[in-house]
């Protein structure tokens, strides 16, 4: 962005030579002015707009906002951080702001960590920001997570962190801020689904009786948060419209997902693709019921002798 000289006409700081007759005297007495008056030239850092999340005019740093996340204390001075990386725009996701760290030998990747920023309510105190961050410390998959932040000045304070999630597994997409009121989306596994239901206890291990890969997007959470409240609801769930079927050598590796499939199915052929909460626990329930209970074999009844 380029700096404006906003000052008025003839208030431009200039030293004017003097007449050679009095240059000595002027020199003397003038020479403390000249200082001072050099001194208020000097450009000040730009002020930070409420609202606008920045430090002495520039978007804040990611490795700043990433030392916060990693810190033990939950705060950090912006006036006192340093960082040799640099920061930029992220070309592909427009509104983020991205650092690259050194590449990891071994893997060949390069660690980064980026964030978008949504501004709280305005209270005219301490500014309140929501903030998507994305990372990778050189793993196979990019971590997402949600965090709420303080500004006052320099000084940035972590007040909450949301659960991290990676890719199907809970990773966040759609963020949007709607006054004060935080919109976004996780995608969910079946474990993921199924975990939202409320009263429902089932007892399940990923991996073993439902896929949790990076690849087993079978839905997508949508949650709202109250910043005013600090309260966060489920709104809906929406069921990717695409049916699952049952695949020869990865399927029956899970002790229920073809049961879950089944019920998936059937959810998407009658047009059951939005969920309410509610709903969400009515799918929980009839899973527990066709897929766990009739999985367990009935105790066999005694024998009389």
């Amino acid at each position: 962005m380029r700096n404006l000289d906003i000052r008025k006409p003839g208030s431009r700081c200039r030293a004017h030579a003097a007449p050679a007759l009095f240059f000595s005297v002027v020199l003397a007495l003038a020479g403390p002015v000249l200082i001072g008056g050099a001194a208020a030239c000097r450009s000040k850092p730009p002020a930070d707009i409420p609202g606008q999340f920045t430090f002495r005019g520039v978007a804040v740093h990611p490795a700043a906002v990433y030392a916060l996340y990693r810190s033990t204390t939950g705060q950090i001075d912006l006036a006192a951080f340093e960082t040799r990386f640099e920061s930029r725009q992220w070309e592909d996701m427009p509104g983020w702001w991205v650092a690259d760290f050194e590449p990891d030998v071994e893997t060949g990747r390069i660690p980064f960590f980026a964030y978008a920023a949504f501004a709280g309510p305005l209270s005219g105190g301490a500014e309140t920001y929501v903030l998507s961050i994305t990372f990778n410390q050189g793993d196979q998959a990019d971590v997402d997570n949600i965090i709420l932040l303080q500004k006052s000045g320099s000084w940035m304070g972590l007040i909450r962190s949301w659960t991290e999630g990676s890719a199907c597994n809970g990773g966040i997409h759609s963020e949007r801020i709607d006054e004060d009121q935080f919109l976004y989306a996780r995608d969910l596994t079946p474990t993921g689904l199924l975990d939202l239901a409320i009263g429902v206890t089932l007892e399940i291990n990923a991996h073993e009786d439902l896929e949790s890969t990076s690849e087993s997007c079978f839905a997508s959470a949508n949650f709202v948060y109250d910043l005013t409240q600090d309260l966060e609801d489920l709104i809906s769930v929406r069921l990717y419209d695409e049916p699952v079927p049952d695949e020869k050598g990865r399927t029956e590796r899970f002790r229920h997902q073809s049961c879950f499939n089944r019920i998936f199915n059937d959810y998407l052929a009658r047009g059951k693709t939005a969920l309410t909460p509610k709903e969400v626990d009515e799918f929980a329930i009839r899973f527990g019921d066709e897929c766990i209970l009739k999985a367990v074999p009935a105790r066999a009844a005694p024998v009389d002798k």
